[in-house]
């Protein structure tokens, strides 16, 4: 049998200052020192260890998220290589570079890329100069980089998971634990900002789409990871101190944890690739998207469906035959097809600039839809696609190149607030390209090997299947590069001005390119969800 891995079976007034400093750690000030506010230890980042600054904060989880995701990439291509050339590789070290792989595509990368890209991004969005809690911000970073030198180097050693070296194996599982804590950490100051720091005026209604998605997906992983966590406790202890059940057992570590990468757990990995969309769309087409409370809903109904703590295969084995996790498989396309049609209205009313991040932000909803249409396949018993992990492997494929082409989307949206300058349109075009092709190709001739148990046929094409897929890995690796290359070209170039696009619409296209220390020391009141055009507009009847 085939082992793959984990997937087996107007504005502006002065006169309003914050007073939390318990969530921001600034000193309430009075109006007329608003000014001293903006030299908080939040915005002070004299050295990035035990920085509170935001921007330096998500700066560097972007940064080693895509280093990683190319890494994880590599180790993913290895270990699928050997299926094909089975001497190329002894089947232990492809065990370990695939379960390591496939827990770093949701560790290291998945999480992280959104966790960094909301730490710079969602306290601008809001009106806030700080994220919250910025000291837990921090510690949630460091913890996360130490833990992921601890997984690398356990999975090094054999100690990932199913590792035969026993002490390798309780520093792999200690690395895990580390980083889930960590990222529940930043979750919960992501969270927090959104609730708590956002503008007069800004109800949760009136909240960027991306601040949106984050506040949904946090709360999912905030919902869901304590169960991971509990997971590889269960493991450890069980492992470490003696084995008095089989929790700790070698064999059947992966599949107890496989659940994250599994159907529809997998699908909460991606609920902020539609809150980057739906931001891109809007500004870059021009106009307010209409139906925008829909379009809220839509999003948090995906949310709500991608919840897959439950369906544990090992504790639960009958899970995948029950009408709730078939049900959910087919309903979650419904609330991305309401999306599409609301972003088919946006861009059919107005006239859309066509920039690589708009491309790049479509490719990214279609690969998620691809993995959905999967797995709603995967929900009809008929067709036999749960008796084969192929699925599976394409539909986790699907989702992480997704997620990829998100980041890279919103890097090159958002560069002028990294870098302070526009990032290259050519580079922004090929990652349109690398990407499609390397998502497609990585995920789809799984899928397709996956109907091999009802259509025979395709088993002769088995081999060519899979090294199509690996040609589409290797691309993603260098779709992960060149939106490395796109954040570093931003620090480089004719200076952009605040509002990049000319067209933006929510709040951080008001403050400097990068951002400035002082930016939003004082308080904005917002009267609907678009600021920038309410100013726009206030200022031609003018």
């Amino acid at each position: 049998m085939v082992r793959l891995g984990l997937c087996r079976p107007e504005c502006i007034r002065s006169n309003e200052v914050p007073t939390v400093m318990s969530i921001t750690d600034a000193r309430p000030e009075s109006a007329t020192g608003a000014n001293a506010a903006s030299t908080a230890p939040a915005a002070a980042s004299g050295s990035l260890l035990g920085s509170g600054d935001h921007k330096a904060i998500g700066l560097v989880y972007v940064v080693l998220s895509l280093l990683f995701g190319a890494a994880a990439f590599v180790a993913f291509l290895l270990g699928n290589l050997h299926l094909v050339q089975e001497n190329f590789l002894s089947g232990s070290a492809a065990d370990t570079l695939l379960n390591a792989s496939e827990l770093a595509f949701v560790l290291l990368v998945a999480i992280p890329l959104f966790i960094g890209l909301a730490t710079y991004i969602t306290p601008l969005q809001v009106g806030s100069a700080a994220i919250a809690f910025p000291r837990a911000a921090s510690l949630a970073l460091w913890t996360w980089i130490l833990s992921s030198g601890l997984f690398i180097i356990a999975n090094a050693i054999d100690g990932g998971i199913g590792g035969s070296r026993e002490r390798a194996v309780d520093l792999g599982l200690l690395a895990i634990v580390g980083l889930v804590m960590a990222l529940l950490l930043a979750s919960v100051c992501v969270l927090t900002t959104v609730i708590a720091l956002r503008s007069p005026g800004m109800s949760l209604d009136r909240v960027p789409m991306f601040s949106w998605s984050m506040f949904v997906a946090g709360s999912v992983w905030i919902l869901t990871l304590p169960v991971l966590l509990a997971n590889v406790v269960l493991i450890y202890v069980d492992h470490h101190y003696g084995r008095p059940s089989e929790f700790g057992v070698s064999s059947v570590q992966g599949i107890q944890i496989g659940w994250v990468i599994l159907q529809p757990q997998v699908y909460a990995y991606a609920i902020p690739v539609f809150g980057i969309a739906a931001d891109i769309i809007a500004t870059l087409s021009g106009r307010r998207q209409p139906n925008r409370g829909a379009m809220l809903v839509a999003i948090g109904a995906f949310g709500a469906l991608s919840v897959g703590a439950y369906a544990q295969p090992y504790f639960f084995p009958e899970v995948r035959d029950q009408i709730v996790w078939a049900g959910m498989g087919v309903l979650i396309i419904l609330p991305v097809l309401a999306m599409l049609g609301g972003w088919a209205a946006l861009l059919r009313g107005g006239k859309p600039a066509l920039r690589s991040p708009l491309p790049l932000a479509l490719v990214s909803v279609v690969l998620v839809l691809l993995a959905l249409v999967a797995g709603a396949l995967a929900a009809l018993t008929p067709l036999q696609l749960r008796e084969t992990p192929f699925v599976a492997v394409g539909q986790l494929a699907l989702i992480i190149a997704a997620v990829v082409t998100s980041g890279v989307a919103g890097l090159i949206y958002w560069a002028p607030k990294f870098g302070g300058h526009r990032a290259p349109e050519p580079v922004g075009l090929l990652s349109v390209l690398v990407l499609l092709g390397g998502g497609v190709l990585a995920g789809l001739p799984l899928i397709v090997l996956g109907f091999s148990t009802k259509f025979t046929a395709l088993a002769d094409a088995a081999d060519l299947l899979q090294y199509v897929a690996l040609a589409g890995d290797a691309l993603l690796v260098v779709g992960a590069v060149l939106g490395l290359l796109a954040l570093l070209a931003s620090f480089r170039g004719e200076a952009a001005d605040a509002d990049a696009w000319g067209t933006g619409q929510t709040l951080e296209w008001m403050c400097s390119s990068p951002p400035a220390a002082g930016d939003f020391a004082e308080l904005i009141t917002v009267t609907s969800a678009e600021p920038l055009l309410d100013a726009a507009a206030g200022s031609q009847e003018a």
